[in-house]
């Protein structure tokens, strides 16, 4: 125990309403990956090439901007532009993959309830 009784001297307490940690927590790296995470799925408005205005995902609109920086000539941009599209191309198919797989689920459940099920088979996997 030290000579002050457990508490310390009046002059060096913190002040009423103070906190002990003005400036809080530092951010964890989970915290700032949580933060891009939420900055780049707001949606961007961007145009088309015939300058019709969509909206995107922030990164969407971000790897639309490197893709068309690559295509002007800047092969640093086209080269990281065709990295990411390899990388997650895997994951499209998958998608894609997952989808087909439940629209021929469906189909069959269908099936064999004796439903039609001509219309379902010419509807883009996006309806799905």
């Amino acid at each position: 125990m030290n000579s002050f009784g457990g508490k310390p001297p009046e002059t060096s307490r913190w002040q009423k309403g103070q906190s002990g940690n003005p400036k809080g927590r530092p951010k964890t790296r989970a915290d700032h990956l949580r933060d891009a995470a939420a900055i780049l799925s707001e949606p961007v408005m961007a145009r088309t090439s015939e300058g019709k205005p969509v909206s995107l995902a922030g990164l969407e609109a971000a790897y639309l901007a490197l893709c068309r920086k690559g295509l002007k000539g800047d092969v640093p941009a086209l080269l990281r532009a065709i990295t990411i599209m390899l990388e997650v191309q895997p994951a499209v198919d998958a998608k894609v993959d997952d989808k087909r797989q439940r629209r021929e689920e469906l189909i069959a459940r269908l099936e064999r309830l004796g439903l039609p099920t001509e219309s379902l088979r010419n509807r883009p996997l996006d309806e799905f």
